[in-house]
């Protein structure tokens, strides 16, 4: 069932850069900081990315005549994994076995488990798995945490005079993201997940997820 309007639910999506096998104190960090907001009420749903390691996969099989949906498969299944990881660590508060498509995660949502997902199909990245997820339960914000602490108008780490964009309307945003959309190179936000935001009227917050306290007042927000 969808959320009602004022309902306390919430969609965050996590960046696979955060959460992965070789960041333990993150996976503590967010298990513990989600623990406490279900305790308090809150109905969560966490999309989690492929990250880097899922790169490494997919740049070590583009020499193997794979297709673009092979390689997108195999993200999908990097971002799984991932999100396995927070499932497990969320003990009995997470919904297990993780989601694989929308009707699933419905099933799920008429429990009172967070739901943990990585990637759902092919052609689309984890944030427009969190679009997707966001339109289908009527929730209005999706929450983006990534080692970043917004949207700036260029790459902050290659550009030290990149700016930050404090809010932006998605139409200004096409301008700024580069349109390369291969798999394991998904920008911020890929087309897909900008034309279901507009449509939707959403909004996102893009925070620095890296940091406890700006995880709990993104949720705060919300």
């Amino acid at each position: 069932m969808p959320s009602m309007p004022g309902s306390k639910s919430a969609v965050l999506k996590v960046s696979g850069k955060i959460i992965n096998p070789e960041n333990p104190h993150y996976v503590k960090m967010y298990s513990e900081v989600l623990e406490q907001l279900h305790g308090e009420g809150m109905k969560i749903v966490v999309v989690v990315g492929g990250g880097p390691i899922a790169r490494r996969y997919i740049e070590c099989l583009r020499g193997f005549r794979t297709t673009q949906a092979q390689l997108d498969i195999i993200g999908i299944e990097v971002s799984r994994l991932n999100a396995w990881l927070l499932a497990l660590a969320l003990r009995e508060r997470a919904y297990k076995p993780i989601p694989r498509n929308i009707d699933e995660i419905l099933r799920a949502w008429s429990t009172d488990k967070i739901i943990v997902v990585g990637g759902l199909q092919p052609g689309q990245s984890t944030a427009g798995t969190a679009a997707v997820i966001a339109e289908v339960l009527n929730i209005k914000r999706i929450l983006y945490a990534t080692d970043v602490d917004g949207i700036y108008d260029k790459d902050p780490k290659r550009h030290p005079d990149a700016r930050i964009l404090r809010s932006v309307k998605v139409d200004e945003l096409r301008r700024y993201l580069a349109q390369k959309f291969e798999a394991g190179h998904y920008e911020l936000l890929d087309p897909i997940a900008m034309e279901i935001v507009k449509r939707a009227g959403m909004e996102v917050l893009v925070f620095k997820g890296t940091e406890r306290e700006q995880l709990i007042k993104a949720f705060k927000s919300s």
